[in-house]
């Protein structure tokens, strides 16, 4: 997995549509769309959630560090 397709799954843990990691990353939309199908490949998944449980699982991605904007103030998700 490269560092950006690490950026991406964290996004996708977060729940945040494809055109707001885009945002935040300054991609476009297709790029991530294609890293996203590319980390589904990797993985050997076939969706997004399954993607993130294997990544929490290798140690990739930790739930601690995960935040997510909700109503302008940052939070940790649980």
């Amino acid at each position: 997995m490269t560092q950006r397709e690490l950026e991406i799954l964290a996004g996708i843990a977060v729940g945040q549509q494809n055109r707001v990691i885009a945002a935040r990353l300054g991609l476009s939309q297709q790029t991530v769309k294609n890293h996203g199908v590319a980390i589904l490949r990797k993985l050997r998944v076939t969706n997004g959630t399954a993607a993130v449980v294997v990544a929490l699982r290798r140690g990739w991605l930790r739930l601690s560090d995960l935040r997510v904007e909700q109503r302008g103030a940052r939070r940790e998700v649980a």
